[in-house]
């Protein structure tokens, strides 16, 4: 009840509901072995994005509003009814190739969601909601999902495509991000070069001609949001920055492939490709995988958040909204200069350990090979063959689920890996994942360099089927 005390607490001070109205409520959830937050709901005395943002605030993670959320039900395959049902966790969404989980406590939630990171290959975030509406989103979710329904729609949510309604920490919603002259005119004064910028009144944006210092680092500023846009390009800009802008991934993504920029400050939830999404692909994508990656998130937040960008996705550091613009010029400049050398490394191998690793795979020399490619790994961690010749030696010296690991990081990293797709598909079946086995070979099939291949591997996984 430690937790219910704290939560009530939070909503009387917000404002959200009177002292009185939560001790009754209090005294009736404790009678009826409820929680606080799902009996103010039931009573209709909280709405429930109110009640999400208190929870988000307690937990530091991200909330959900589930009456206001559609669901892509082909999110629920991820989890079985019964996990959902026992362990109490909704699957939201696969967008971004992360699986997006709903959960009442992030604590008691922790060993089913690393379960179903392992099992699902994929990165998984986390939002916190009230327990009786997560309760009854899954059972109306996995009723839906049986009678063949697309989306199940939360009461509130009215019209339109899957979305969740993700709700920030109400500590923070409440602190506004300013866009002003003030912001950037501290900048305004170190010597840079004439500047002029324009504001148009009628679209709300900035034309800006700009004599910038020689050779100005370039820097792609991804937001959908105009404000956000609009205020780092401004603040980059009056530092000196060669600055180009893009409102969705798919933009970012042709803008980088054209013209690799000197870093990416990407926010993390975007339209058409999320951002996660387009910092995989930079990272994956031999021409653009030196560029250094700054992520701007007002939904992801927390160090475990930062953590998964950092490893997972190779962003070199992570900012939260609302930020501070001299905190932000600031970790650019120091991004920029930690990375300044980068250009020299090869662009596409993972210094001499790489090789080195293979030929003592091929010599049979396992632990001296795994010694190699680890250190390989450790100077580019975003090395797909390193990878994949890991897990190759881990493979023969019977670790398995380490193998598991590298050779699913290695297709993430090139999606065409023919030969660890074919392995990954062997080491699934191995250790019982049948499914996952016949979806992995499914995919090899496709990548297959050549038709006799390709049938060859339509035999085996029609047996699987």
């Amino acid at each position: 009840m430690g937790d219910d005390r704290l939560i009530g607490e939070l909503l009387v001070e917000r404002g959200v509901a009177s002292r009185a109205a939560v001790e009754e409520a209090s005294l009736a959830a404790h009678a009826a072995g409820q929680r606080l937050c799902t009996r103010l709901l039931a009573s209709r005395a909280c709405d429930e994005r109110d009640l999400a943002a208190a929870l988000a605030t307690r937990h530091g993670l991200p909330g959900v509003d589930l009456s206001r959320t559609v669901v892509d039900l082909e999110a629920l395959q991820a989890v079985p009814r019964s996990v959902a049902e026992g362990d109490l966790i909704l699957p939201l969404s696969g967008e971004g190739g992360r699986l997006h989980l709903a959960v009442d406590s992030p604590s008691r939630a922790e060993q089913v969601v690393a379960e179903v990171r392992f099992v699902t290959g994929r990165e998984v975030s986390i939002y916190v909601s009230v327990l009786g509406a997560l309760q009854e989103a899954i059972s109306q979710a996995y009723d839906a999902a049986a009678r063949g329904a697309a989306v199940w729609r939360g009461a509130a949510a009215g019209p339109g495509l899957a979305r969740i309604e993700a709700v920030l920490p109400a500590r923070e919603a409440q602190e506004p991000l300013l866009v002003d002259e003030s912001d950037v005119e501290p900048f305004a004064a170190e010597p840079m070069g004439d500047v002029e910028i324009v504001d148009s009144a009628d679209e709300g944006e900035v034309v800006a001609t700009v004599q910038v210092l020689p050779g100005p680092a370039r820097v792609l500023v991804v937001d959908d949001e105009p404000a956000i846009r609009l205020l780092a390009q401004r603040a980059l800009q009056h530092k000196g920055y060669a600055v180009e802008v893009a409102g969705d991934g798919q933009e970012a993504l042709d803008k980088v492939r054209a013209r690799p920029p000197d870093l990416l400050l990407l926010d993390a939830m975007l339209p058409k490709v999320h951002g996660f999404e387009v910092a995989r692909r930079v990272r994956s994508d031999p021409a653009s995988r030196q560029v250094p990656i700054v992520i701007m998130t007002a939904v992801y937040r927390g160090w475990r958040f930062a953590e998964d960008a950092r490893q997972s996705y190779g962003a070199e550091d992570y900012v939260e909204k609302p930020f501070r613009v001299d905190d932000l010029l600031r970790r650019v400049e120091l991004v920029l200069e930690a990375t300044a050398s980068r250009d020299a490394r090869p662009p596409s191998e993972a210094g001499p350990g790489l090789e080195q690793g293979r030929a003592l795979l091929a010599a049979g020399r396992l632990e001296e090979a795994i010694a190699a490619l680890e250190e390989a790994l450790r100077l580019d961690a975003f090395s797909a063959e390193a990878h994949w010749l890991l897990g190759k030696a881990l493979t023969s010296r019977g670790d398995a689920f380490r193998a598991m690991t590298q050779l699913e990081r290695a297709v993430e990293l090139r999606p065409g890996h023919f030969a660890a797709l074919k392995a990954l598909a062997a080491t699934y079946l191995e250790k019982g994942f049948r499914n996952k086995a016949a979806e992995t070979l499914e995919r090899a099939v496709h990548a297959a360099p050549d038709e006799p291949t390709k049938a060859a591997l339509r035999k085996e996984l029609l047996k699987l089927l």
